[in-house]
This record gives C-alpha cells, sequence and structure tokens, in this order.
C-alpha cells in the first residue's frame, strides 16, 4: 500500500519539531517512519542527520549524509549544504566552508545556497547547536 505523500510530509515536519522540541527518540521514530514510507528518498535521512547534529553526533551526521544521503541523491545542493554543516561541526572547518562556498557560488538550488550563505556567515561557536532542555 503506498503511503499518500501528505502523510509523509506530516512525518517529516512533525519530525523536525520534535527535534527542535528535544524529543529526539520521537523525531527519530518519525523520520525513520518516513524512511520506510519513502526508501529511495534523501529527506529523511537529511532528518536524522539534522537530529545527529542537534544531539552533538557529528560524526554520526557526516557518515549518515556521506553513506546515505548522497548515495540517494548524489547531485542534492541540499544534501551537499547539510553535508557542508555537519564537517565544520565535526571540526573539518576547512573542507565544510569549500563545500558551502561552492554551493554558494556554483548552485542552482535557491534553498540549498541560502542554507549555505547563512552557515558561512556563523563562527564555528555560533554554528554549535545549544540542546533543547526536556522538561
Amino acid at each position: 500500500m503506498e503511503t499518500p505523500a501528505e502523510l509523509v510530509r506530516l512525518l517529516m515536519r512533525t519530525g523536525y519539531w520534535s527535534v527542535w522540541h528535544g524529543l529526539y527518540a520521537e523525531a527519530a521514530a518519525l523520520f525513520n517512519g518516513a524512511k520506510a514510507a519513502r526508501p529511495d528518498s534523501e529527506m529523511p535521512v537529511l532528518g536524522m542527520a539534522v537530529l545527529a547534529m542537534v544531539m552533538q553526533q557529528p560524526d554520526s551526521a557526516v557518515q549518515l549524509l556521506r553513506e546515505n544521503a548522497l548515495s540517494l541523491a548524489p547531485k542534492s545542493e541540499l544534501v551537499r549544504a547539510h553535508l557542508g554543516c555537519a564537517l565544520r561541526l565535526a571540526g573539518e572547518e576547512s573542507e565544510g566552508q569549500d563545500l558551502l562556498t561552492r554551493i554558494v557560488s556554483e548552485g542552482r538550488d535557491p534553498d540549498a545556497r541560502q542554507m549555505a550563505v547563512n552557515l558561512l556567515r556563523l563562527s564555528p561557536s555560533q554554528l554549535n547547536p545549544h540542546l533543547a532542555k526536556v522538561l
């Protein structure tokens, strides 16, 4: 049975909402549900990578993006922008900045370009996510 696209979008939106509200286990379950519904989509992998970054596990985010998201969407500038962020968080400042700079100068995806511009404006300390306080 095919899962309706609107339901998958709702899973993703609720997953991101959960990340930003410190509901990390719930976010992972929602992104895994979206991945089960759309195994060929890189978007649930991006959600899991954001979750890893927020949980201060940038090496896991880099691995997810390189091994999963890029294999699903090798030309995606949005995946590459997320990878640039994860690399910077993982201490690979030069590689992350180079990747983001290429997206800004050569990219065609306006969302990825804007993300890269914004990420390049942040110092490494500003880039580091602050963990949500869970009640």
